[in-house]
C-alpha cells in the first residue's frame, strides 16, 4: 500500500512516527552518563539488597507506588484478569500474528486465532481465565477484541518488514549484580536499535502518567542496547490519536528520577514495613480496597472528571 492509498487516521500515524530528514541520533555518552547518574542514586539501595532478593521494578510497580501507597500494597498479590483487562491482551496478540499473516487479514479471524493460541500458553498469561469463559463472556470478549483491533488497523497503516515491526517486545536490565532489576514489556516497537519508536497502544483516553510509562520504556531501552530509542508515542485507538514525545537526555534523565524515588518506596513497604500512605485519585475505581477504604469512598462519592 503506497502512501496515497492511506486512509487520514493511517497517514497521520506515519507523519507522526516517521523519521525526520536530518535527524541525528543522540550521543552515545548520554547513555553513559544517564546509567552512571542511575547507579549513584539507587546505590543506597542496592547496599541493603542481595542477588537471593532482588528488587523488581515495572511500569505497573512505579505507576501503582507512585499514585497511592496502600494500593500498591492492596495489589501486590490480587491480580485478577476480567474481560476488561484481558481484551487488550487479546488484540495485541492478534497485532503480532497479522505482522506474518499471509493471505487476505479478517479481524474476526486473527481474533480467533489469538483466543486459541492465549488459550495454549497454559503457563503464563490468562490462559485459564478464557478457558473457563461461558459462550455468552467469551463472546463478549471477542466483541471487544475484533473492535479494537479494527480500530488498530483502521488506525495504523500495513506494518512493513523494513520497519522491524515486534509486538510485546520483553526487555530486562540487572543493576548492581542482580540486586535490582528494572523490566519492560512493550505494545509495540519500529526500527531496530538506535532509531527505534516505542509505541504503547491504549483502547481509552490518553493520561499524563502515560508519559511517564514510556519514558521508563526509554530508560530500560537504552540501558539494554547503549542506544536510546528514537521517539515514543501512546496511540489511543478510541481517539485515533498520538501523544508523541522524541526522546532526549532530559527525558532519560526524567525516568532515572522516578525509578530511585519509586525503588525507595517500594523497599521501604515492602522490606521496611512503613505504614503505607493514601492517596485517593482515579486508582480508586479499580482499588481492592475500594469497598472499605473511607478516603477512596469519599473521593469516588464527589465525583471528578480525568485530566
Amino acid at each position: 500500500m503506497s502512501n496515497k492509498e492511506l486512509n487520514p487516521m493511517q497517514q497521520g500515524v506515519v507523519e507522526v512516527l516517521g523519521k525526520p530528514a536530518g535527524w541525528v541520533p543522540l550521543p552515545l555518552t548520554v547513555v553513559a552518563a544517564v546509567r552512571e547518574q542511575l547507579e549513584t542514586a539507587l546505590a543506597p539501595l542496592a547496599a541493603k539488597l542481595s542477588p537471593d532478593q532482588p528488587l523488581f521494578i515495572s511500569k505497573g510497580s512505579l505507576n501503582t507506588v507512585n499514585g497511592c501507597e496502600a494500593h500498591f500494597m492492596a495489589s501486590l498479590n490480587s491480580f485478577e484478569w476480567t474481560i476488561s483487562n484481558v481484551r487488550g491482551t487479546v488484540m495485541h496478540k492478534a497485532v503480532e500474528l497479522s505482522i506474518n499473516w499471509r493471505g487476505p487479514v479478517e479481524p474476526a479471524d486473527l481474533v480467533d486465532e489469538a483466543l486459541t493460541r492465549l488459550e495454549d500458553e497454559e503457563s503464563r498469561g490468562p490462559s485459564d481465565f478464557i478457558v473457563k469463559l461461558s459462550p455468552g463472556e467469551r463472546a463478549q470478549l471477542r466483541s471487544y477484541a475484533v473492535d479494537l483491533y479494527t480500530k488498530f488497523e483502521e488506525s495504523f497503516p500495513p506494518l512493513k518488514a523494513s520497519w522491524r515491526p515486534v509486538t510485546e517486545s520483553s526487555a530486562r536490565v540487572g543493576l548492581f549484580d542482580g540486586r535490582i532489576f528494572l523490566s519492560t514489556r512493550v505494545d509495540l516497537t519500529l526500527g531496530g536499535a538506535g532509531s527505534k519508536v516505542i509505541i504503547d497502544l491504549k483502547s481509552g483516553r490518553i493520561y499524563s502518567n502515560h508519559r511517564e510509562d514510556l519514558r521508563f520504556y526509554a530508560l530500560v531501552e537504552s540501558l539494554r542496547s547503549g542506544q536510546p530509542p528514537r521517539r515514543l508515542a501512546t496511540y489511543s485507538l478510541e481517539s485515533a490519536r498520538a501523544d508523541v514525545e522524541e526522546v532526549s537526555e532530559g527525558v532519560l534523565q526524567s525516568a532515572v528520577r522516578r525509578v530511585a524515588d519509586g525503588a525507595k518506596l517500594i523497599y521501604e513497604l515492602t522490606s521496611e514495613n512503613r505504614e503505607p500512605k493514601l492517596n485517593p485519585g482515579p486508582q480508586c475505581r479499580w482499588c481492592p480496597l475500594k469497598d472499605n477504604c473511607e478516603t477512596g469512598k469519599q473521593f469516588l462519592e464527589r465525583g471528578f472528571e480525568d485530566d
